[in-house]
């Protein structure tokens, strides 16, 4: 577990920099001594081994451990690619792969780039000594530097390293209550929006700490703090040593485990109130024992923080219960309550929390002939024939000023059962030739208007980057829309029959027995079933009605679809676990020995009057061609 979760580190683990640095007062004389080709690196007489310097287009390339430890200067990485130094004031900024550095934001251009060099990042080493004031005197391949230690902890929002010039020897995260020494030569990688875990990795990717924390309704037993940590096992992992210990007055469960692949892990959990703390260590070794290596840190671990510990920095991202939520792809940034957690599989902003509350946002170009006014009164004509009657209620229409604009606010209620209902909150901006969308919808019993307007207030979108960086883009499959339809045709079961453009096909080729496309309120499934009987297509489908607890509505009955004979089936589907109450009507057509099933699926909230004669056209469209 924990090498997987090492593998969302990606660069950052290569800044090993952010070790302790070598110590030093705040503004205490500095002098650097290193060569071209050697390994060593002298700070005011005290070695250490660093990757060797070398010279590439006339530039002296040096590891960036030399800057950060031996001038104590802040580090952030973004992008896994963007590197932020950070000098009493100064800021430099550098990019992997680029020859373009800013110094307070003016760009200057070099004749080599940034790169990483056996797990290492090289940077730049002039451009940087000079942006902080220090001396830079080259006799041959010998290299010193003159400077002064960082005048305070050098951050630009760093979270990812301590500078201990400032006397932070510790870590914590105030609002999760924990703290721990620093773990030295790790540097602390990635964490959850939220904090609830963190991890930290060394350069070469074999040795790793993770903390978990997990809110728990009862006091756990000592086996089901076990039980607890055994689910953070991974793959060929294995215990091989269960003990209780106590450290500190603290009692933790402790497994020791290996896997296959040579590693030991050794975990510790711990119940405080309604938390469970689970600490893990893992090492690349030949032997249980080079564990010891970490028992410093995993000793030092408490489920309490100390805000009067000046030794302590606080990571914690939580500030007044709310997290900021950042998508720099599409220039947003939004602040959530804590318990909302960000969905990492969509291609556009989604957050979400256990309640059942979702936050959406898009962004699509602006038609030419379209205005805000358009496009909020079409948003609004749709959502009022997009319901069917008593499943939508009290709509409202205002304004609300965002940090970027004037936007129109469409408010109102629905419900997918007619039981648990939901306020919706379509929020419109226009700015620029762009169409900002943003969606809030939440379970009606909750106190939404407030939480509404807090989330609204801290919505930044940078539409600067969006007009440099999007293009004509379109949202082909808005349903307010109307993009007319398509004629699709099988010429293997030759039939042909007309689809609305913005329905989303999963199965579309249609050379095969089955397809299927989404409609925005339900689904359109087609198969083809060869030499079986309409009868017999009957009885299973009834069957297959009567095992997902449906029922059949309107018994097999005669129509005419497009001037072909068909029989039609409906159904309804209303006991759904987790999902919402649906039509199903399935019209059953024979050709050539073939039997062609056309299932028309429509959620019950959905079943208006527009959204049935947009699927009758749909339907009454097939036909056979030949």
């Amino acid at each position: 577990m924990l090498r997987r979760l090492c593998t969302i580190i990606l660069t950052i683990c290569l800044l090993a920099a952010l070790a302790p640095a070598v110590a030093g007062a705040a503004g205490e004389a500095v002098e650097i001594k290193l060569a071209i080709g050697s390994p060593t690196l002298s700070v005011n007489g005290v070695e250490s081994v660093i990757q060797k310097p070398f010279q590439t287009n006339g530039t002296t390339m040096v590891p960036i451990s030399v800057i950060t430890k031996a001038f104590g200067a802040g580090l952030t990485l973004e992008n896994n690619k963007i590197i932020t130094l950070s000098y009493n004031g100064t800021s430099v900024i550098l990019t992997i792969g680029s020859k373009t550095v800013k110094v307070n934001g003016a760009p200057i251009t070099l004749t080599a780039e940034p790169r990483i060099v056996n797990n290492v990042t090289m940077v730049p080493l002039r451009v940087i000594v000079s942006a902080f004031g220090a001396a830079l005197d080259l006799k041959g391949k010998q290299i010193t530097i003159k400077g002064s230690k960082a005048s305070g902890l050098s951050s630009s929002g760093n979270t990812g390293g301590i500078n201990p010039d400032a006397g932070k020897t510790k870590i914590g995260d105030s609002y999760h209550n924990w703290s721990a020494n620093y773990p030295s030569n790790l540097v602390l990688g990635a964490s959850s929006d939220n904090g609830e875990w963190t991890s930290w990795e060394n350069a070469n990717g074999e040795s790793a700490i993770n903390i978990w924390i997990k809110t728990v309704e009862e006091t756990l037993s000592k086996e089901e703090l076990r039980q607890e940590i055994a689910e953070y096992f991974y793959g060929s992992e294995f215990a091989v040593e269960k003990t209780s210990i106590k450290i500190g007055g603290l009692a933790f469960e402790k497994i020791i485990s290996r896997d296959r692949d040579g590693w030991f892990f050794e975990y510790r959990a711990i119940q405080q109130d309604n938390r469970l703390y689970i600490v893990a260590a893992g090492m690349k070794a030949d032997n249980k024992s080079k564990l010891s290596t970490v028992q410093s840190f995993m000793d030092s671990f408490k489920p309490s923080f100390n805000k009067n510990d000046r030794s302590l920095k606080d990571i914690t991202k939580v500030k007044d219960g709310f997290i900021s939520f950042e998508d720099k792809e599409y220039g947003l940034s939004v602040r959530l309550p804590v318990d909302w957690y960000r969905d990492t599989e969509g291609s556009s902003p989604s957050f979400y929390n256990n309640d059942e509350s979702i936050f959406n946002a898009s962004i699509s170009s602006l038609a030419e002939e379209d205005s805000a006014e358009k496009v909020y009164a079409r948003n609004k004509a749709f959502r009022t024939a997009n319901y069917a009657p008593n499943y939508m209620r009290n709509m409202t229409e205002s304004s609300l000023t965002l940090k970027d604009g004037e936007a129109r606010v469409l408010t109102y209620e629905y419900t997918w059962d007619t039981k648990t209902w939901y306020k919706q909150y379509d929020v419109l901006m226009v700015v620029d030739g762009f169409q900002y969308e943003l969606d809030y919808s939440v379970l009606l019993e909750k106190d939404s208007e407030k939480l509404f307007k807090d989330i609204m207030a801290s919505v930044d979108l940078d539409t600067d980057y969006v007009e440099e960086n999007f293009i004509g883009i379109e949202n082909e499959f808005d349903p307010a829309v109307d993009r007319g339809k398509t004629t699709k045709t099988s010429k293997k079961y030759g039939y042909s029959i007309d689809l609305n453009k913005n329905w989303i096909g999963t199965f579309k080729d249609f050379e095969e027995d089955s397809v299927l496309y989404y409609t925005g309120v339900g689904i359109l499934y087609i198969e083809i079933f060869e030499s079986m009987k309409v009868s017999d297509f009957i009885q299973s489908f009834r069957a297959s009605v009567e095992e997902g607890d449906g029922k059949i509505t309107k018994n097999t009955e005669a129509v005419t679809i497009n001037g072909l004979q068909a029989m039609k089936l409906t159904a309804h589907f209303d006991n759904i676990e987790e999902g919402q109450p649906y039509v199903s009507e399935i019209y059953i057509f024979e050709k050539n020995g073939n039997l062609y099933a056309l299932n028309s699926i429509t959620y019950d909230a959905h079943y208006s009057e527009a959204n049935i004669a947009r699927m009758n056209e749909t339907i009454q469209s097939f036909t056979f061609t030949n």
